[in-house]
């Protein structure tokens, strides 16, 4: 998985945790796709001030899912959702039942 779709997917899910700086500094990094230049006019402060505020916020993110995780363990169980979908649309034959179990494991992914 490419850098910048991990760090959107850390930030996603450990956002929260960051100051409001860090977060909109991130975001604006990785979501908008905004070079550390455009992020620094739109800031008020230096392109290296935004670089340390990324590099810093990378670790923190970085470090958070080495003790806790959580995107590890979603993506884990999405895939499990995945496989369940798959093997009852091969075994499942009544499409009621089929409709309903597809909505449950929709709700386990949507709960995570």
């Amino acid at each position: 998985m490419s850098k910048n779709i991990e760090m959107a997917i850390l930030l996603d899910t450990y956002g929260s945790m960051l100051t409001e700086k860090q977060y909109d500094t991130l975001s604006l990094y990785y979501d908008e796709d905004l070079s550390l230049s455009e992020i620094a006019e739109n800031s008020g402060i230096t392109r290296q001030g935004v670089h340390k505020c990324i590099r810093t916020s990378e670790e923190y993110l970085t470090q958070l899912e080495e003790t806790l995780g959580f995107a590890e363990k979603y993506r884990r169980v999405c895939g499990i959702c995945d496989e369940l979908a798959e093997l009852i649309g091969k075994n499942v034959d009544n499409a009621a039942e089929k409709s309903k179990i597809n909505a449950l494991i929709d709700d386990i992914k949507n709960t995570l």
